[in-house]
């Protein structure tokens, strides 16, 4: 698993930059909350637990204050239904 710092330096690569803004070209809709404006690519599985962090399977979009609410946690159940199927 990447360190804390390896884990900032994969969010400066251009493959990483590359990745969320093909993510946030199809669609800004949160897959936290549900609503639109989605301003960053949130990992499903947490780059520290072993998430792939360019992998299309394994970014959504989200809003970055949802984003940093959720943490390291992985993605659960309790999640917004959105109009968009994944």
């Amino acid at each position: 698993m990447p360190s804390r710092p390896e884990i900032a330096r994969l969010r400066k690569t251009s493959k990483y930059r590359n990745a969320r803004a093909r993510l946030l070209a199809t669609s800004t809709v949160c897959w936290i909350c549900g609503r639109e404006g989605a301003d960053t690519a949130d990992h499903v599985v947490p780059l520290n637990q072993g998430g792939d962090p360019y992998s299309a399977l394994n970014l959504r979009p989200a809003h970055h204050r949802c984003n940093a609410m959720r943490k390291d946690n992985r993605a659960s159940e309790n999640l917004a239904e959105t109009s968009r199927e994944w």
